[in-house]
């Protein structure tokens, strides 16, 4: 057995013209009884598919309102406790605390409310009202909830949502994300940013009629956050004791008999999936529960459900049967099975066809190998492909692949061996190389230049600028060719501000790290090249040449009299005066006045961004 089994790999495996043939016959000899089976089984699976599919959707588009309503809560919370940490703003300045707050409820229309506590429990804030922004200024000391609201934020140490709290003066219920926050010097203070809950509400009764009105937002068991017929209301019963209806104050008998155990089933459809339901029978129907959890926003989490009228649901599996049993059965199943059979026996070409279309591509990495084939031509189709991409996987880290991508995009013709182009050049080099490396096994320096040319690469690609080279510790780019951009001075200047805040990230990582800070120095300038493929007939180079391609390189090396201690920036970036006058946008530029460059007879004006 174990030598028929060799024998059949060596030859590849049985014949593809007898498979066919075969399988063929044997299909239709088969297909009258199953047919029928088959259909029914799998058009259930179908419309099963899309029920989940559809409740899948609606929960998504939920779900997402929600974050889209509460995130900017949370993230100006997070963006002014760090302004105030890092000493920007003094909360004892009510006028620049006020300016503040403006800027957020500005930014953020969602918010209802953004509000400052200090540790003597006064509060400074803005408001929203139907006249506009208001200014909030109050002594909450001799007020127990609100103090006993503010310890127990501030105890808790971080950024949290709290329980939804009904405010009397705009009768609305309102969540709210605090955060304890310390000024430099003073004492703990809390910031808190509200938003109120009844736009959710009107959000759900605005979706399609068919759907709209049977979703709805749990807060937690017995309490409903969202529901369309809240969409309207106005206080109703709500009070600082019961800030959110119940499940049976919505006026939706099928929502309030939501956690009966009578008459309650499992319900399949929601397996490997997220999604969670269940089955009710009620008023003598039947409604399906499609939900999911929503956490972050509370202890527990919510939850964002729909739900349908199984009657509904089973007119579709009645105009299946119907379907199932109309027309050409026989000849139906045949064609069917001649499909199948034919994508079956195709699958290894259109592998092979997707793979291919990869490597061209130059997406070679995430090329998977061919699966092999018990048919003998499909095999040595596979070991053939599998053999030549291997070979290519060895060649795949010493070319540009982004470059080589936009010569393949364009007709050869329009890329002579070289053509003069307005291009904008950038050069990068660490700062105190030698020193950071000194000591550092050689490992460890390649590791360390790779992660840097990393994150340097990503920035300049984001902006469409092309990789030259990498000289020692320092790159080479490029903006302008082969593809022709007018604003090439603005990219590479957006990716000299990109580089600098990945930068400051990553030199937080080292610094928690112990390791030493990276600083570097760039040097932009501007002005026609010489750009195309250049090298010898055996190995070229698509790249640039030029005075202005040195002059670039001289103004980053003048970045090491031009850095200004006190700024204590990761990156100095210099540009000249041909690069800022064709700047289309705004940049906070220092004249450095005229400079004199190495290599160059005359001076000429240099820029600081």
């Amino acid at each position: 057995m174990f030598g028929l089994r060799r024998a059949l790999r060596k030859r590849g495996g049985v014949s593809l013209t007898f498979t066919l043939a075969t399988s063929i016959s044997a299909l239709l000899l088969v297909a009258v009884t199953s047919v029928l089976l088959i259909g029914l089984w799998s058009g259930a699976k179908n419309t099963q598919e899309l029920l989940r599919q559809q409740a899948s959707m609606i929960l998504a588009t939920t779900s997402d309102r929600v974050r889209t309503h509460l995130e900017p809560a949370r993230n100006q919370v997070s963006l002014l406790a760090q302004l105030i940490a890092a000493g920007e703003v003094d909360p004892s300045r009510r006028d620049k605390l006020l300016e503040m707050f403006k800027g957020a409820m500005l930014a953020a229309p969602q918010l209802n409310s953004v509000l400052y506590f200090d540790h003597t429990y006064k509060g400074t804030g803005i408001g929203r009202s139907d006249t506009g922004l208001t200014e909030i200024l109050g002594d909450y000391s001799s007020d127990q909830t609100v103090r006993d609201n503010i310890d127990r934020a501030l105890a808790g140490g971080k950024g949290s949502w709290g329980e939804p709290i009904w405010l009397q003066q705009i009768e609305k219920t309102l969540l709210n994300n605090r955060a304890p926050v310390t000024y430099p010097g003073g004492k703990p203070g809390l910031l808190v940013a509200s938003v109120t809950v009844s736009e959710l509400s009107s959000y759900l009764g605005k979706l399609d009629p068919d759907i709209g009105s049977n979703v709805f937002i749990l807060h937690d068991r017995d309490t409903v956050l969202a529901h369309p017929n809240l969409a309207d209301s106005r206080g109703g019963n709500r009070n600082a004791d019961a800030p959110l209806p119940s499940l049976a104050e919505t006026g939706d008998p099928v929502l309030a008999a939501f956690w009966q155990s009578e008459n309650r089933f499992p319900l399949d459809i929601t397996e490997g999936s997220d999604l969670q339901g269940h089955v009710l029978g009620l008023f003598g129907d039947e409604y399906i529960f499609i939900y999911e959890d929503l956490p972050g926003y509370a202890s527990k989490p919510w939850k964002v459900g729909t739900y349908f009228r199984s009657s509904e649901v089973d007119a579709e599996f009645r105009r299946l049967a119907w379907a199932a049993l109309s027309g050409l059965v026989t000849l139906a199943v045949a064609l069917a099975g001649a499909i199948w059979l034919g994508r079956r026996i195709a699958q290894p070409v259109v592998d092979t066809a997707t793979a291919a279309s990869r490597i061209g591509q130059l997406d070679i990495s995430a090329t998977p190998k061919l699966n092999g084939s018990t048919f003998r031509e499909l095999n040595d189709q596979a070991i053939a492909f599998n053999t030549m991409l291997e070979g290519l996987k060895w060649f795949e880290t010493y070319v540009p692949k982004k470059l080589v991508r936009r010569l393949i995009s364009q007709d050869s013709e329009q890329f002579p061996s070289s053509v003069e182009r307005d291009v904008t050049v950038m050069f990068t080099d660490i700062v105190g190389y030698s020193g950071l490396s000194e000591g550092i096994a050689a490992d460890e320096v390649a590791r360390l230049l790779n992660r840097h040319f990393g994150l340097l690469a990503g920035c300049i690609e984001a902006e469409d600028g092309t990789v030259d080279k990498f000289i020692g510790d320092s790159i080479m780019a490029f903006w302008g060719a082969p593809d022709h951009y007018d604003d090439h001075a603005d990219r590479a200047v957006r990716a000299a501000l990109a580089i600098e805040r990945a930068l400051d990230e990553d030199n937080k990582a080292r610094v928690a790290a112990g390791e030493p800070e990276i600083r570097i120095r760039i040097g932009l300038h501007s002005g026609p090249v010489t750009v195309g493929n250049i090298g010898a007939p055996g190995r070229i180079n698509y790249t640039i040449i030029g005075d202005n391609v040195n002059l670039a390189q001289r103004l980053e090396q003048l970045g090491k009299q031009a850095t200004d201690p006190s700024l204590k920036r990761s990156v100095t970036t210099l540009l000249t005066e041909v690069t800022a006058r064709q700047l289309t946008a705004k940049h906070e530029l220092d004249d450095l006045g005229e400079q004199t460059v190495r290599g160059r007879s005359g001076k000429i004006r240099v820029y600081r961004l």
